[in-house]
């Protein structure tokens, strides 16, 4: 795969067409098409507090009723407080959203964790739900996922998905004492991220270098080396990588290629449930529930 800022190659370019863009409004591309070329640092700074505020989510009646039903907990962050919510007893599972998601959307899956002795666990990360802040990035996942890990460690599992697969990687990479994971829809780079967002936004080449200098400023990381892809061959934890072919915002071929370099991962293959389904379908949960259960 190609330096998230390298002009991709054909097969590359294919794979990000075929992704959904990110629906800007028709105004705002105009403005960043016109304003990249005469004032590049200005769009380079909106671009990154768009990239960085997460979507509002909506949330279902049933994963309202699952929240209330729920032992709410509050995590004290440097991003700011994080919420989460607790059911059952047990050894705990972690359950990390994506981007623009929020704690509910794993619903379907804590009564099949409780109901195997587990406690499932749930954090809203900053930036959305619940929680605190307006911006959020890797960082903020893994710091959030990290301090639920100092209340509730050792987790006997954790299920992620899209983006906070990503936020998982890097905490595991930095000591999180977990025993297996599986991942839904993970990405394994940021090309198509930043892909999703070029072809939203229109920005040029130019604008994209200046961008990513200044989120690596802000993040203190450096998008290289944060990358699920060159984290994962020096991890030892069993994962089970659940990806549909049809997923039309992080590509199944990232997928693939997460599970080539993670040493032991399972790919397990889905078709025609998208990026989202997933969460709500019953052979999907079975199956990630059954991998935390296996000894």
């Amino acid at each position: 795969m190609s330096h998230p800022l390298s002009q991709p190659s054909l097969s590359e370019k294919s794979t990000i067409d075929r992704l959904r863009p990110i629906p800007f409004p028709g105004w705002l591309r105009a403005g960043f098409s016109l304003a990249g070329g005469f004032a590049p640092s200005a769009t380079a700074r909106v671009a990154r507090r768009l990239f960085f505020t997460p979507p509002p989510s909506r949330m279902r009646p049933e994963q309202r009723d699952l929240l209330a039903r729920a032992q709410r907990f509050e995590l004290r962050t440097p991003d700011g407080p994080v919420v989460g919510w607790s059911w059952g007893q047990g050894d705990p599972v972690l359950l990390v959203h994506g981007w623009g998601g929020h704690a509910g959307q794993f619903a379907h899956f804590v009564e099949p964790l409780v109901a195997q002795g587990h406690r499932a666990v749930a954090l809203d990360v900053p930036g959305h739900g619940s929680s605190g802040g307006s911006l959020s990035s890797l960082r903020h996942f893994a710091t959030a996922i990290e301090k639920a890990g100092e209340l509730f460690s050792p987790f006997s599992g954790m299920i992620a998905h899209s983006f906070g697969c990503a936020g998982a990687t890097y905490a595991i990479s930095r000591g999180l004492n977990i025993k297996k994971a599986v991942y839904l829809a993970p990405p394994a780079g940021w090309e198509n991220f930043l892909g999703r967002m070029r072809r939203g936004l229109g920005w040029n080449d130019e604008v994209e270098r200046r961008f990513r200098r200044m989120s690596e400023t802000w993040l203190r990381i450096g998008f290289d080396e944060a990358e699920p892809r060159r984290l994962a061959p020096k991890i030892d934890l069993p994962l089970l990588v659940i990806h549909d072919r049809s997923d039309d915002e992080v590509p199944f071929e990232d997928g693939e290629e997460l599970v080539g370099v993670w040493p032991g991962a399972r790919l397990a293959v889905t078709e025609g449930l998208g990026h989202h389904k997933p969460l709500r379908d019953g052979a999907t949960i079975a199956r990630a529930v059954e991998f935390l259960g296996e000894s």
